[in-house]
């Protein structure tokens, strides 16, 4: 089975990359583990501004895939992103990717794993009153 990093894991994860907290924001299932609406995440991905990537490329060999996104380490994906206030919110002195744009792409995702996080997402954007 493969490896599942609680919130605490991901705190690690984040620690060990060495970059400011103002040039990235967490993805996907590592931001709803972060709000406590997932138990886990299978790895972790963030969004990054150019500093946070070159920031990433001081202490990491990053490999280019073919889709844009950068492997950081065996734990870590990332991608070169604009921060807009829209795409980010803050909690608990993190940047999270904000339930309405993560929402957006769960809304024409076909992944089988990303159905299961579309009905998360949109409960809680319920409770919001945001949708």
């Amino acid at each position: 089975m493969e490896k599942r990093f609680k919130k605490e894991e991901l705190i690690k994860l984040i620690e060990d990359l060495k970059i400011s907290k103002s040039e990235f924001w967490i993805l996907s299932s590592g931001a709803l583990v972060f709000r406590g609406l997932f138990p886990d995440a299978g790895d972790l991905d963030i969004a990054v501004t150019e500093k946070g990537l070159e920031e990433l490329k001081q202490n990491f060999s990053l490999t280019k895939k073919a889709n844009d996104w950068y492997i950081v380490n065996d734990n870590v994906e990332c991608v070169v992103d604009i921060k807009e206030d829209w795409k980010i919110e803050e909690f608990e002195g993190y940047n999270l990717q904000s339930l309405e744009k993560y929402f957006d792409y769960l809304s024409s995702s076909t992944r089988e794993k990303d159905k299961i996080r579309y009905d998360i997402v949109k409960k809680e954007l319920e409770r919001r009153g945001k949708i």
